[in-house]
C-alpha cells in the first residue's frame, strides 16, 4: 500500500491504536479527533497497520476488515487510499449492512411481514387517539395506509426475492434505507448466530463519522463485539463536537476494557482561529486542541505556526444586511492586507451562512425551502439540508443526478442510474419486453424528464406523476400516499409560519399533510438552486462537505431572525435570548438541546479556516449581544467589533 495518509508522521494517538491491533489478543476503542486532527489519516493508517499485523491470517482465515464511512465519496477516498486492498471492504453504513442480510432471504421476508403488521398497530394506535380537532383528511389518509399495508401481506408472501433500494416497496420486495438500518440492527441484536457470522467474516470493524452514527446501529456493533470477545476489534472515529445530524449518537461510552484514544492535534487552524474553537468547545467537552496549522521558513525550512486572524461583527438584523457583509469584507481586507476578501476578480473566500433560507432565496430554492421547514414535521426539517428527508429522495437520489448527466453528455452514467433504479430495467420486465422498443420509449420519457426538469412550469408533483405513470422510478409510498386526486395548496407556497418547537398540540399527520400539499406544488427546476446548496454551501452537505473541507478566509453568517425551526438558534447560544421550555425539558433529561446543536455547528464552520475567519451575528438587540459575547470570552475583546467599526452608520 502506498498513499500520502499512509506515509505521514504517527501521533501519539496512532501509537496508541497500533497497540489495539497488534497484541495477542485485539482491543476495541473509541478516538476522539476534533476538527482538523487528520482523523481520516489515523483511520487510514489504522486499515494499513491492521493488514500488515493481520494481513496472513486474513487471508488465509478468507476474512476481511470492514471500514464504515458515512457517504460514497468518502468511501472512495479512503479505498483509494489504502491501495485498493482485496482484504478491505470499505462502503456506507447501509451498504454494508446489506452485505451481511441479503442472502438471509427468508429471514428478511418474515423481518418484513413482522414489520408491516407493527406499522399497521401503530397506524391503528394512532387512529384510537385521533382527538376531535383531527382533520378529516388526516383521518382519510390514515385508513387508505392501514388498507394500504393490509393489502401488501399477500403479495410479500409470494415473494422469494427483495432486494435493498432508496425507498421501500415492499410489494415489490424492495427495502429502503431505513429499512435496512432497522433490520440489521435487529438481527444483530436478537440473534447469537447472525452476530458469529457477522464476527466471522469482519473480525476487524472501524466506523467513520461514528459521531453521526444512529445509536441502534452501535447498539448492534457492540452486541457483535460483545459476542465475539478478545478475537474481534471495533473501532469507532469520530468527534461528538461535530455531530451534526439530528439520528447521530454522538458521544458513545467506552465497554469495560475500551481503549479512550483522544488525538488533540490540530494541523488545520492558525494559532488565533484556533483559540477560538477551543474557546467554543469547551462547554461542550474537556479535549483541548494543540498545535496549529504550521508553515516554512523561507530561510532555513523550520516550522513557523501561522497566526491568521479570527474576529466577530455584532451587527443590527436590518434590511442592510448584505451592504453590511461587503463593509466588513472590505474593512478586514485592509485590516490583514488582503485583496482576496474584497469584492473583484481576486475575491476568494468561503461563505458559510448559517440563515439556510437567504442562501435558499438568492439560490433560487425558496418555495422549497419553505415547504419542507416552515410548520412541517421534524422528519423533514431535520433531513432538509442534508437531503435525507424522504419527500426529496426520487430528486436527490435519481431526478437530478439522471438529468445531470445527460446534460453533461454522459450517456453510460444515466444508463447505470436507470438500471439501479428503472423498474422497466429489472430482469422481471425486460424478460416480457421488445428491448429496442423499451430503449426507445425509455429515451423519450427521459427526454421529457429533462425538459420538465428545464422550466419552472412544471411542480414536484407533476414530475413525480411522470416517473410512477412512465415507470421510470418506484416511488416511496409515502409519496405515492399523497399522489391521487388533486392536492390543494392550503398554505401559498412559500408563506411564513410560527416556530414548531412548542406546538405539542399539533397533529403530526396534519402538519405532513399540509408540508407535503406544498411541497407538490414547488417547481420542480427549484432542485437544481437546492442541489448546488447542498454540494457547495451548506454545514449539512453530505456530498462535499464541510466537515473535513477547509478554506483559506471564511466568513460565518450567525442569523436567527429568518429562522422558523428552532433547532438552532445564536440568541440562546450566546445568551441574549433565553432557553424555551423544551431546551430546560431537554437540559434536566440530559438531552440535546438547541444550544448545545448550535455551539456544535458553529464549531464545525469556525473550525474550516485556513488563515482568516471572520464572524458576522445579525441579531435585534446588538448592545445586550456585544456584552454576552464578550462575557462568553470566545473571541479576544479587540477582535469585538460592532456597526461602529464600519464607519457606515445606522
Amino acid at each position: 500500500m502506498s498513499g500520502g495518509r499512509i506515509n505521514k508522521p504517527d501521533t501519539e494517538a496512532d501509537r496508541r491504536l497500533r497497540a489495539c491491533l497488534s497484541g495477542t489478543t485485539k482491543r476495541s476503542f473509541i478516538m476522539v479527533a476534533g476538527a482538523g486532527s487528520g482523523k481520516t489519516t489515523s483511520l487510514v493508517k489504522a486499515l494499513a497497520s491492521a493488514i500488515q499485523v493481520r494481513g496472513q491470517e486474513l487471508k488465509r482465515s478468507r476474512k476481511r476488515i470492514a471500514c464504515i464511512t458515512y457517504t460514497e465519496i468518502a468511501a472512495a477516498e479512503i479505498w483509494a487510499d489504502v491501495g485498493k486492498n482485496p482484504l478491505l471492504h470499505v462502503s456506507t453504513i447501509h451498504s454494508f449492512l446489506w452485505s451481511i442480510t441479503r442472502s438471509f432471504q427468508s429471514d428478511i421476508k418474515v423481518w418484513v411481514l413482522r414489520r408491516i403488521g407493527e406499522r399497521i398497530a401503530e397506524l391503528e394506535a394512532a387512529a384510537a387517539n385521533f382527538g376531535p380537532r383531527v382533520q378529516e383528511r388526516t383521518r382519510v389518509k390514515n385508513r387508505s395506509d392501514i388498507d394500504r399495508y393490509a393489502a401488501s401481506i399477500p403479495l410479500v408472501e409470494k415473494l422469494t426475492v427483495f432486494n435493498y433500494g432508496t425507498g421501500s416497496d415492499y410489494p415489490r420486495g424492495v427495502l429502503g434505507h431505513d429499512d435496512i438500518i432497522r433490520m440489521a440492527t435487529y438481527f444483530m441484536v436478537e440473534r447469537p448466530l447472525f452476530r458469529t457470522l457477522v464476527s466471522q467474516q469482519f473480525p476487524i470493524i472501524f466506523v467513520d463519522e461514528s459521531q453521526d452514527t444512529q445509536p441502534i446501529v452501535v447498539e448492534a456493533l457492540k452486541a457483535v463485539a460483545e459476542h465475539a470477545g478478545s478475537d474481534f476489534c471495533l473501532g469507532f472515529f469520530g468527534d461528538p463536537m461535530q455531530r451534526i445530524y439530528a439520528t447521530g449518537i454522538g458521544d458513545i461510552p467506552p465497554e469495560n476494557g475500551w481503549e479512550m484514544i483522544a488525538k488533540e492535534e490540530n494541523f488545520r487552524c492558525p494559532t488565533r482561529v484556533l483559540s477560538v474553537a477551543n474557546a467554543i468547545r469547551r462547554d461542550g467537552d474537556d479535549l483541548v486542541q494543540t498545535g496549529g496549522r504550521m508553515t516554512q521558513d523561507t530561510a532555513d525550512g523550520a516550522p513557523l505556526p501561522v497566526e491568521g486572524s479570527a474576529c466577530i461583527f455584532i451587527m443590527p438584523a436590518d434590511s442592510r444586511r448584505d451592504e453590511r457583509l461587503a463593509a466588513v469584507r472590505h474593512l478586514v481586507s485592509k485590516k490583514v492586507a488582503d485583496p482576496r476578501w474584497a469584492d473583484g476578480l481576486d475575491a476568494d473566500f468561503k461563505l458559510l451562512v448559517i440563515v439556510h433560507r437567504m442562501a435558499a432565496n438568492r439560490l433560487g430554492f425558496g418555495d422549497l425551502y419553505a415547504a419542507m421547514n416552515d410548520k412541517a414535521p421534524s422528519a423533514f426539517s431535520d433531513g432538509f439540508l442534508e437531503a435525507t428527508s424522504w419527500p426529496l429522495k426520487p430528486f436527490v437520489n435519481f431526478v437530478l443526478p439522471v438529468v445531470e448527466a445527460l446534460e453533461a453528455g454522459n450517456e453510460f452514467e444515466a444508463m447505470s442510474l436507470l438500471r439501479r433504479s428503472c423498474p422497466r430495467l429489472q430482469s422481471e420486465f425486460l424478460a416480457k419486453s421488445n428491448i429496442a422498443d423499451l430503449l426507445a420509449s425509455l429515451r423519450q420519457d427521459i427526454a421529457e424528464l429533462r425538459t420538465m426538469m428545464s422550466h419552472d412550469k412544471a411542480t414536484v408533483r407533476d414530475v413525480l406523476v411522470h416517473l410512477a405513470q412512465n415507470d421510470l422510478l418506484s416511488l416511496d409510498p409515502r409519496i405515492s400516499a399523497f399522489m391521487g386526486g388533486a392536492l390543494p395548496v392550503k398554505q401559498p407556497v412559500g408563506a411564513r409560519a410560527e416556530p414548531i418547537e412548542e406546538r405539542e398540540d399539533d397533529d403530526s399527520a396534519s402538519l405532513e399533510i399540509a408540508a407535503m400539499d406544498r411541497y407538490l406544488a414547488c417547481p420542480a427546476n427549484q432542485f437544481w438552486g437546492y442541489r448546488a446548496y447542498i454540494r457547495q454551501s451548506s454545514p449539512f452537505s453530505t456530498q462535499q462537505g464541510i466537515k473535513g473541507a477547509e478554506f483559506e478566509r471564511v466568513l460565518v453568517v450567525l442569523d436567527d431572525d429568518e429562522g422558523t425551526h428552532v433547532q438552532f438558534s445564536y440568541d440562546k447560544y450566546f445568551g441574549v435570548k433565553p432557553p424555551s421550555k423544551r431546551d430546560l425539558e431537554n437540559m434536566a433529561e440530559g438531552k440535546s438541546t438547541a444550544i448545545d446543536r448550535t455551539r456544535r455547528l458553529f464549531y464545525v464552520c469556525c473550525t474550516r479556516a485556513l488563515k482568516d475567519l471572520i464572524v458576522v451575528y445579525f441579531t435585534d438587540d446588538p448592545s445586550t449581544a456585544e456584552q454576552r459575547v464578550r462575557a462568553l470570552n470566545i473571541f479576544p475583546d479587540e477582535a469585538i467589533l460592532s456597526e461602529s467599526a464600519l464607519g457606515c452608520g445606522s
